[in-house]
């Protein structure tokens, strides 16, 4: 990054999001930093009370990073026949419709600035299946992103407002203890993530969401990085 960039980053208490804040602040940013505890952007309203804060701060805002996510498996998501209707709305808001929120207050914000980035992170189980990892409202909701910040990307290029996503594989973080502490899914790391044979740090995230908020990725916007151990090549 060229000067110090103020940047917004929501779900900032979990492990992707705080990795996100530590790369930002580490590289001689700003960074202001919302979740559930402070500003929820999952609920009407908050989105643009997260933007609006960050504005204040900062007197303006250069970039936004979209981190909050959720497991629905303790509600009910699993396969298609089994996924409870709570589990489903519930993922879908959280993963999906907070996204949607964010983008739709970013936007102007960022134009507003004179152009910046947008990053969400999302997920390599949006485009792939695994006999493991069945919860089809996180997949439909991670999968779902893809066309949304495409379609943002194409409405938002004119402002020089740049909207990408990073597709994560499995992520050392508390979401995915149940995957992490498994034995079986441990042993097929080198099947699931060849490079590397090992879940990614969130260290390793936040390198990607570095790039793309700085202006190295100046003429990259609509595409999906993955960052997932090779896991989408299967």
């Amino acid at each position: 990054m060229n000067g110090p960039q103020r940047i917004l980053v929501a779900g900032v208490n979990g492990g992707i999001g705080g990795a996100c804040a530590t790369a930002v602040t580490t590289a001689g940013h700003r960074v202001h930093g919302v979740d559930a505890d402070s500003i929820d952007i999952t609920l009407p309203g908050g989105a643009e009370a997260a933007v609006e804060a960050a504005q204040e701060a900062f007197g303006g805002l250069d970039g936004v990073v979209h981190a909050i996510g959720m497991s629905g498996r303790r509600l009910g998501d699993s396969t298609v026949p089994e996924c409870s209707d709570e589990a489903w709305a519930e993922v879908h808001r959280v993963n999906h419709e907070s996204v949607f929120r964010l983008l739709r207050a970013s936007i102007p914000a960022l134009a507003e600035s004179g152009g910046g980035s947008i990053v969400v992170i999302g997920s390599a189980l949006a485009t792939s299946l695994d006999r493991d990892f069945r919860t089809a409202a996180y997949a439909s909701a991670k999968g779902a992103l893809v066309p949304l910040v495409r379609s943002a990307a194409y409405d938002a290029a004119a402002a020089n407002v740049r909207v990408n996503l990073v597709a994560a594989g499995l992520v050392d973080t508390p979401m995915a203890r149940r995957a992490l502490e498994s034995a079986e899914i441990s042993a097929r790391l080198g099947e699931l993530m060849p490079l590397g044979r090992r879940a990614c740090s969130p260290e390793e995230i936040a390198d990607a969401v570095m790039w793309l908020l700085s202006p190295a990725s100046r003429r990259t916007t609509g595409a999906v990085i993955p960052v997932d151990g090779g896991w989408h090549l299967r």
